[in-house]
């Protein structure tokens, strides 16, 4: 008789055990509820912000900007006959760079110091 009363002890606890574990899921899936009910409107308030024309146009200015590259030409030293040609924040190809420090590395060129610099580069082979 010793042995039933425990089995049905240890069948009680199992259903504590899971009645407990239910009321606690009941109460975290209720407070993320009730937290994501406060802060819908927030929520809606910044989408609206975001859907208006003036925002969204600042948006995709931003990403145009971010898209582009930087020219690292080194136009002082690539092509210095050539001030003020450089797109800074437009390279379209990249050419190479001699460094003492990283050896030969290519370099991103917006399309005015890229063709500076086939011009020097062609007008020295043509004094060779």
């Amino acid at each position: 008789m010793g042995a039933t009363i425990g089995t049905v002890n240890d069948g009680r606890k199992d259903t504590d055990l899971a009645d407990t574990l239910a009321e606690v899921g009941r109460r975290v899936g209720q407070a993320i509820t009730d937290a994501l009910e406060r802060m819908r409107p927030a929520a809606d308030a910044l989408a609206d912000v975001m859907n208006r024309p003036e925002v969204q146009a600042v948006i995709e200015r931003a990403e145009r900007v971010l898209r582009r590259r930087p020219c690292l030409c080194f136009c002082q030293r690539a092509h210095p006959d050539d001030r003020g040609i450089c797109e800074t924040f437009d390279a379209v190809v990249t050419g190479q760079h001699s460094s003492d420090l990283l050896g030969d590395i290519e370099v991103p060129l917006c399309a005015p110091c890229a063709a500076a610099r086939a011009a020097r580069e062609f007008a020295a082979d043509q004094d060779n």
